[in-house]
């Protein structure tokens, strides 16, 4: 049984770093390829060269970070694949949502500036990450305690 979850768990170290790696390559060429054909792309919405410079602004923040986004969520599904489903769920609404509302209450009130609110996003990824890291390896863990 102990020698099953072992390999199990080197399965889901490798499953991970896979994962990641793929998130990673897809994510910069989608979210950079989406950031330099903005123009085009904004142009399907509305000819306003305003509207464009704005979404400019945000594809420049979201699109050439989203592969944290990815990376976020490659924690999130090992985490849920090894049984622990609460802890990644409570971790993103934290890292996401929550510390997004405590941003907009706080950093952008005192900098309000569209570039203030669009770094929040990669900022709140990269927490969310670094939080689903230690989750990972804290669970990783504890599996490899309870199969000796």
């Amino acid at each position: 049984m102990s020698t099953n979850w072992r390999l199990s768990v080197k399965r889901i170290d490798k499953i991970l770093l896979e994962c990641l790696g793929i998130v990673v390559c897809v994510g910069l060429i989608l979210g950079w390829g989406a950031y330099l054909g903005g123009n085009f792309l904004l142009h399907i919405y509305s000819a306003d060269p305003e509207v464009i410079r704005i979404g400019l602004i945000r594809l420049s923040f979201i699109c050439t970070t989203y592969f944290l986004c990815g990376i976020m969520d490659v924690f999130v599904g090992s985490l849920r694949g090894m049984g622990y489903s609460i802890l990644p769920m409570l971790v993103s609404m934290m890292g996401v949502c929550v510390f997004r509302i405590f941003w907009i209450f706080t950093i952008f009130q005192a900098h309000r500036e569209l570039s203030t609110l669009y770094i929040s996003y990669p900022i709140s990824w990269i927490l969310t990450i670094a939080v689903d890291i230690v989750c990972y390896i804290y669970i990783r863990r504890t599996i490899e305690r309870k199969t000796r």
